[in-house]
């Protein structure tokens, strides 16, 4: 992501509806697990301030990307922080509990990849909590400018977990009631001719009212993905866990092992 488009958003996470709205729905999802994690690890963790959600449900918690940007603001935080790629994870087998990425597997080149990462570095029955952005015809101005790869349907992501060694949770579409909305948003916009070269992400800054509004509605959404699964929207939710392996895997802990890659180690990595 560009490091415009980070401070942009950074600006806007204690407030617009959106930031606001999903965090209720992750919150919600992490309150049903019941239980705390003694390690959790945020892919693709950006500004960090989804870690400080992390931090109420495990013991400890570090996080990796690629943007220098994003993991400054991470680090004054006081953020564990590091810098690294959602498919080359510089962490021990075995070594978290939870593994959560947020709008990050639409980044990278190899989602499949990333999966597999994110299972070899998961305990046996750890759990991984993911969102990504639905359908293919919302692409617009906004995914370019977010550097996206691709967008998904649920049905598809359930694959591919399933396939990299997952068994799915809990699976539901979400930006359920502001989908139509955004649907025309975006339809109108496509009318209007964009600069290829700088594309602009579509963070309409809404009234008061409107901003309250639909942050509730994604509380409300957050509230019924415990009975049903939404059937569409402009998000995806996915809490996965991972399926038993047959031989032991034994435990291993991210600060005694770390992976090394190139140059850098975990430990040369984390800052905070």
């Amino acid at each position: 992501m560009r490091s415009s488009t980070t401070a942009a958003e950074y600006g806007l996470e204690e407030t617009y509806w959106w930031f606001v709205g999903r965090r209720a729905i992750l919150q919600r999802i992490l309150r049903r697990l019941g239980q705390l994690s003694a390690v959790a690890i945020d892919v693709g963790c950006g500004t960090g301030r989804n870690m400080l959600l992390l931090d109420q449900h495990a013991g400890r918690v570090a996080g990796v990307d690629r943007s220098l940007a994003a993991l400054g603001i991470a680090a004054s935080r006081g953020c564990a922080v590091g810098c690294a790629d959602g498919q080359r994870l510089p962490f021990a087998d075995a070594c978290a509990d939870l593994v959560t990425a947020f709008d990050v597997l639409e980044h990278l080149d190899e989602d499949v990849s990333a999966l597999v990462e994110f299972n070899r570095i998961l305990r046996p029955d750890g759990l991984l909590l993911i969102t990504v952005p639905a359908y293919r015809f919302l692409w617009s101005e906004h995914d370019e400018a977010l550097m996206h790869r691709r967008r998904y349907v649920a049905s598809e992501l359930h694959v591919k977990l399933n396939r990299t060694g997952f068994s799915v949770l809990l699976r539901s579409y979400a930006v359920f009631f502001a989908f139509f909305p955004i649907l025309f948003y975006r339809l109108y916009r496509g009318l209007f001719p964009k600069d290829a070269m700088s594309p602009k992400a579509s963070h309409v800054i809404l009234p008061s009212f409107l901003n309250v509004m639909f942050t509730w509605m994604l509380r409300l959404e957050a509230r019924l993905m415990g009975v049903v699964r939404l059937p569409w929207g402009t998000s995806i939710v996915m809490l996965a866990r991972k399926q038993p392996e047959p031989s032991h895997v034994p435990s291993a802990d991210c600060s005694a092992k770390i992976r090394t890659h190139g140059d850098h180690s975990t430990e040369d990595c984390l800052v905070g």
